[in-house]
């Protein structure tokens, strides 16, 4: 098969998503901790530190931060609340008709990179 012919990651999840409900339910299942995972993983890239360098920083363990970058556990609200008060991100959750979506921040920018920001739908007047 020639490199030109394989599927791109994008299009065996776009597939997988479609036909796989097994696949659909853990991927909807695990979006709050994605959202949180590519957060503190732009944070931490962002500012050059290594995940003991976080932990250290945030009063975790590393293998703390290693779990939260992996995206497949969600973290309870007292791990958000350390992540804030020793990084100066800002995680607003909402919760509604059954999914949970976070809108991340960093207070001391107002924002985090594109990649990290949750796309917002206009509100209508």
């Amino acid at each position: 098969m020639k490199i030109s012919e394989m599927k791109t990651a994008d299009q065996i999840h776009e597939e997988s998503y479609r036909t796989d409900p097994e696949y659909r339910a853990e991927w909807d299942r695990t979006a709050f901790a994605r959202q949180v995972a590519h957060a503190v993983l732009g944070y931490r890239v962002e500012r050059g530190l290594t995940q003991a360098a976080l932990a250290r920083q945030v009063g975790m363990t590393q293998s703390v931060i290693a779990r939260l970058e992996s995206g497949d556990q969600s973290p309870s609200f007292a791990t958000l609340a350390k992540l804030t008060a020793g990084t100066g991100l800002e995680f607003d959750v909402r919760v509604a008709a059954g999914q949970v979506n976070l809108m991340c921040l960093d207070a001391r920018r107002r924002r985090l990179p594109k990649k990290v920001q949750p796309r917002r739908k206009p509100v209508a007047a």
